[in-house]
């Protein structure tokens, strides 16, 4: 039976009741046959509480939420100790640091303590990444110029459509 806002609120307390002592007596054989722990809260919409359980509510509350401790252990872990968060926070910044001296190296500045060697794998890095550059830029300036092609003939084709429409006028 569906019901709907504009059902009487007999016909709304006599199904609720209904399907909740179906419920519940589905808990209840669950809980006998298979021998389960079950615990079933139910509030109406009038406040009203019901409940069933086997063999008690709070066993089976502290059962649920034991297990559900169970399912978050870094949740109930301790925080990590500090030293390992300053030995984390010093390699952390010990590489923003080399990234920091590679990117003014990759800027042309801070050059003076680098060898010959490690200037030329500098040089042959930038490039490779300018050879990249410039192979995007011409796939975007292709596209750019297909895209006018493309406007060029409709504009054509719209020209030449207006021509033939002033010869019929």
């Amino acid at each position: 039976m569906e019901l709907n806002w504009h059902s009487s609120s007999s016909e709304y307390i006599a199904t609720f009741a209904k399907k909740r002592n179906s419920l519940m007596k589905k808990a209840k054989d669950l809980s006998q046959i298979c021998d389960a722990e079950i615990g079933i809260i139910i509030f109406s919409c009038t406040g009203q509480l019901y409940e069933y359980s086997s063999p008690s509510m709070d066993s089976v509350i502290e059962r649920y939420n034991n297990l559900k401790r169970k399912a978050q252990p870094e949740l109930d872990q301790p925080p990590v100790d500090a030293k390992v968060l300053e030995e984390e926070i010093a390699n952390l910044n010990r590489q923003l640091q080399g990234l920091q001296e590679y990117h003014r190296q990759l800027m042309g500045e801070d050059l003076s303590g680098l060898s010959v060697k490690n200037i030329q794998n500098l040089e042959n890095q930038l490039e490779m990444s300018l050879s990249t550059i410039r192979l995007q830029k011409e796939h975007i300036m292709t596209d750019q110029i297909n895209e006018l092609h493309h406007k060029r003939n409709l504009i054509h084709q719209e020209n030449i459509e207006l021509q033939e429409k002033g010869r019929e006028l």
